[in-house]
């Protein structure tokens, strides 16, 4: 059995829409647009490549109580199981909201 990659990727989204994830409780599928993305120093980078793509997020759902679509998130994400997930209990330097343009 292949040992997972420790993988942590900086992001800079745009919220497009959520919807109730459909196996994790507690958390939210969020549709986003990739805005900018930059490596975590000492974990994998894998999904800088998604720069300028849309990308399926699972987030926890308190964290995105009461924003709304069009916001742009910074937030620090990972792929795991072949989904990417949203930092659990970010830090507060490393989750923010910023209103839509």
């Amino acid at each position: 059995m292949v040992a997972p990659v420790e993988n942590l990727t900086a992001l800079r989204v745009r919220l497009l829409a959520v919807a109730p994830h459909p196996r994790l409780a507690g958390w939210v599928a969020a549709s986003v647009q990739v805005l900018s993305a930059a490596p975590v120093e000492g974990r994998a980078d894998l999904l800088s490549q998604r720069v300028g793509e849309p990308l399926d997020l699972a987030v926890r759902q308190e964290l995105l109580a009461g924003v709304p679509t069009g916001s742009v998130l910074r937030l620090r994400a990972r792929l795991a199981v072949g989904e990417a997930l949203a930092e659990q209990a970010p830090a507060p330097a490393d989750f923010g909201v910023e209103p839509g343009l």
